[in-house]
């Protein structure tokens, strides 16, 4: 009963730690720039009478960038993954500097979408699927041991199967927002840069993409989630989830081998 009370409580600590990250992404990567380059509808004062459209145009570039960067140094995890997004975010604060108007700002919006659809196929070339980092940090792992064991596990072949193809939903995600960005941006954003009104024109369109992408993540993430999850699941006999106590001890018996039993070639470890 108690160990049963920790686990529940140490479940909905981590539930509740996720949801506050959840909120500080929203506020830091859209709702913050979008009501600096569109302060009206929210009621907050223009900042272009001070720092100029341009200045105000750079600062929503560069602030969902420095909030990125902090994170990432907060949570200390570092991985193809996690680099991949510090970059891209780097590169976007980056191109913030630009001024971009019409078909060459479309393409700005489509960037950081196309670069995930490249990196996603040089993983899979590589033999290395991107989605194997985003599994990795999704169990995480508490001991050398059981990163020994989950590393071991995800080169089983059937769940390296699923990683190619989660990575591959990844692509197909990224593609698919790639191009509505591009299209919402051509369609939304007709304004000359730095003149009054671009940036509330790039604000709408943005107001349209985040949700989008939001839905996208849902469903192509979670797709890649769960073929993954079975995947790994399937190698404990479908007994436990890999966020729960038991399913490090059956991962351990389910592959590693017993003395005079056949197995698989995972490490023995004490899970």
């Amino acid at each position: 009963m108690l160990n049963s009370a920790k686990r529940t409580s140490s479940g909905r600590r981590v539930v509740w730690q996720r949801l506050v990250r959840l909120a500080l992404d929203v506020a830091f990567t859209f709702v913050l720039p979008y009501a600096l380059l569109n302060p009206a509808p929210v009621g907050l004062p223009d900042l272009s009478l001070h720092l100029g459209n341009y200045g105000v145009y750079v600062l929503a570039g560069v602030l969902p960038t420095l909030y990125i960067v902090a994170d990432t140094l907060r949570r200390r995890v570092l991985n193809p993954f996690s680099l991949f997004l510090l970059a891209g975010a780097l590169s976007g604060a980056a191109v913030s500097f630009l001024r971009l108007d019409g078909v060459a700002f479309a393409l700005k919006d489509a960037l950081h979408s196309g670069l995930l659809v490249l990196v996603c196929g040089v993983s899979l070339l590589l033999g290395r699927p991107l989605f194997e980092f985003l599994f990795y940090g999704l169990v995480s792992p508490e001991t050398p041991q059981r990163k020994q064991l989950l590393s071991a596990a995800l080169s089983q072949p059937e769940v390296r199967r699923a990683l190619g193809w989660a990575t591959a939903l990844v692509a197909l995600k990224a593609l698919l927002l790639g191009v509505a960005s591009y299209l919402v941006a051509i369609w939304l954003v007709t304004l000359p840069f730095g003149v009054a009104g671009f940036n509330a024109q790039v604000a709408r369109a943005h107001a349209l993409t985040f949700p989008l992408a939001i839905v996208l993540d849902v469903l192509f993430y979670g797709a890649a989630g769960g073929l993954t999850l079975r995947a790994t699941r399937r190698l404990t006999g479908g007994l436990a989830w890999p966020w729960q106590e038991g399913f490090w001890a059956e991962l351990e018996r389910a592959t590693v081998p017993r003395p005079g039993a056949g197995g698989t070639s995972l490490p023995s470890t004490s899970a």
